[in-house]
């Protein structure tokens, strides 16, 4: 089903688009809360993919199909952020790219250097982007989403191993294009 199709059902006839939604992508939309959420307290959950939902449903008219962006990665978007407002609303501490053990971008940068981070930040996300597919799709779920590679290979239909060899090959990868873009200051771990 388009972008298009299922938005104008959302529109049309709330209860069924919602439902097309979900039967496309709630199984992915569950995957990324719960990893964000796996330490909290139950039924946080399910608050996050309601939550997601519910906000695609409310926002439905502000996303526009076609300008670049498909209403997966904005869905998948809505339920990071999501999930990450449930977790710091209920008192637990955010997860942060420095915590995943495999990859580590060093970026202790003070309150002066907010314009830096996120001028890295986005530059990280058009390389991550140059990767192609599957191997774009799996950075962002391991590096922005938390997932493990399990979850990832599930996630993508893939093997574990085919996940494990796109993640090292692309570290490689990745640090030739951040390099040639003046972006050096990072390890891996």
């Amino acid at each position: 089903m388009e972008d298009k199709e299922l938005i104008g059902f959302i529109k049309k006839d709330p209860e069924y688009g919602i439902h097309e939604a979900m039967k496309l992508y709630g199984n992915a939309v569950n995957t990324i809360c719960r990893s964000i959420l796996k330490d909290c307290a139950d039924g946080l959950v399910d608050e996050a993919v309601s939550d997601t939902f519910f906000k695609l449903w409310k926002n439905c008219d502000r996303f526009s199909p076609g300008k670049g962006h498909s209403l997966k990665s904005y869905l998948y978007s809505v339920a990071r952020n999501t999930a990450i407002d449930i977790r710091r609303k209920n008192g637990y501490q955010i997860l942060s790219l420095d915590e995943d053990r495999e990859w580590n971008l060093v970026s202790e940068f003070s309150v002066e250097h907010e314009v830096e981070q996120k001028t890295i930040k986005e530059t990280l996300h058009q390389v991550i982007r140059q990767l192609g597919e599957p191997d774009s799709q799996v950075f962002l779920y391991k590096y922005f989403l938390f997932l493990k590679n399990k979850e990832i290979a599930e996630s993508l239909n893939l093997t574990e191993k085919k996940v494990e060899n796109i993640l090292y090959r692309g570290k490689s990868k990745l640090k030739k294009l951040l390099a040639e873009r003046g972006i050096t200051g990072y390890e891996n771990g």
